[in-house]
């Protein structure tokens, strides 16, 4: 069984770091793991996967067993109600000598439950492995992140004065179901004249005036993989002169980010290339968040880019670029690109 289970690239280079750090058996109960791992997709709380010397084990609720089983027919699939203590137990009945398990991703029951067995606490070893995609991972990068960008070319000149925040991100939402999201990758944001003044604007029933500030973030989740957007820009024809200066700004900021994006660069450098136009022209008080984040199959993940990172960008690293200026009571604009980490350097995700 173990021959056939690496069979899967995932799996295998999962083996691989285990061997590194010598354990012989290693416990995965974080359903985005086991997401990312097997390519199917489990709740919180319905499986338990053991990884040991033999194979894979999967203990999951009864229902899942047939379909599980089918489809992944290199794991043996027990069904079962308490499904850590039964991972527990198959690690007693092997031998296992050191399984460990993650101990991030683990609540203060299983956690003990695991101690106790035996299991030993290690790093998040597949959150690492999660951070550089396949091939197979952009894909469906590029085509949710497609979906986002049509949804802004869909929304923005349909916008019209009266609608509110929440009526506008109903119109997006639907939109990118209809394109294929299964969701969206997070809470939409639209954000109307002062709102956009706040980096995370919860949206609400502000009508759009007829000369007004608009920002948007959001996304979506296309089979399993999430995108990430922001525009920015003027409702109405009359743009104050200082909102035009702040946004032409922020696009050189956004520009400026994403040429520092490459293989080796430290994150800490992507954040002060987009930083430094930002404070050259005199808003640096007013940029008040990191300048991204990593990107896949959550909307926060590793790398990221901020001052306080200590990562170095890496081949298949998925990231965003999304400088912002924002003056309180006034307005505010961010701009934002999902952008792949390419031996050419960055390749933008969110466009046709």
């Amino acid at each position: 069984m173990a021959q056939n289970s690496d069979k899967n690239e995932r799996f295998a280079a999962l083996r691989k770091v285990l061997r590194k750090n010598k354990l012989d058996g290693f416990v995965v109960t974080n359903n985005l793991d086991q997401f990312y791992l097997s390519k199917f997709f489990f709740y919180p709380d319905e499986a338990v996967f053991l990884i040991h010397p033999k194979g894979i084990t999967c203990f999951t609720r009864e229902l899942y067993v047939e379909p599980f089983g089918k489809f992944a027919p290199y794991m043996e699939v027990i069904g079962c109600e308490n499904r850590v203590a039964a991972a527990v137990e198959k690690a007693r009945q092997l031998g296992l000598t050191r399984p460990g398990f993650d101990a991030a991703k683990e609540n203060y029951v299983s956690g003990a439950l695991l101690r106790d067995g035996g299991f030993v606490e290690t790093e998040s070893f597949i959150t690492a492995l999660r951070e550089c995609k396949d091939a197979a991972e952009l894909k469906l990068m590029r085509q949710s992140n497609r979906i986002a960008y049509l949804t802004y070319e869909y929304i923005k000149p349909r916008i019209k004065t009266g609608m509110t925040e929440f009526e506008v991100a109903a119109e997006m939402e639907y939109f990118m179901r209809k394109q294929g999201a299964s969701g969206t990758s997070f809470n939409t944001i639209v954000a109307f004249g002062e709102n956009a003044a706040n980096p995370h604007h919860e949206t609400g029933d502000r009508k759009l005036k007829a000369e007004d500030a608009v920002l948007m973030d959001f996304g979506c989740v296309y089979k399993g993989y999430c995108a990430d957007i922001t525009r920015s820009w003027w409702h109405g024809k009359k743009e104050p002169a200082e909102y035009t200066k702040i946004w032409k700004i922020a696009d050189k900021a956004r520009k400026q980010g994403i040429k520092a994006v490459a293989i080796g660069v430290p994150c800490q450098k992507v954040d002060a290339a987009a930083r430094a136009v930002i404070a050259e022209a005199g808003y640096g008080e007013y940029y008040t968040h990191g300048t991204g984040h990593g990107v896949g199959i959550e909307i926060h993940e590793n790398p990221y880019n901020s001052q306080q990172s200590a990562a170095v960008l890496a081949e298949g690293n998925i990231v965003t670029v999304e400088p912002g200026i924002y003056l309180p009571g006034k307005f505010g604009v961010r701009l934002e690109d999902t952008v792949a980490v390419t031996k050419a350097g960055a390749k933008i995700l969110t466009k046709k």
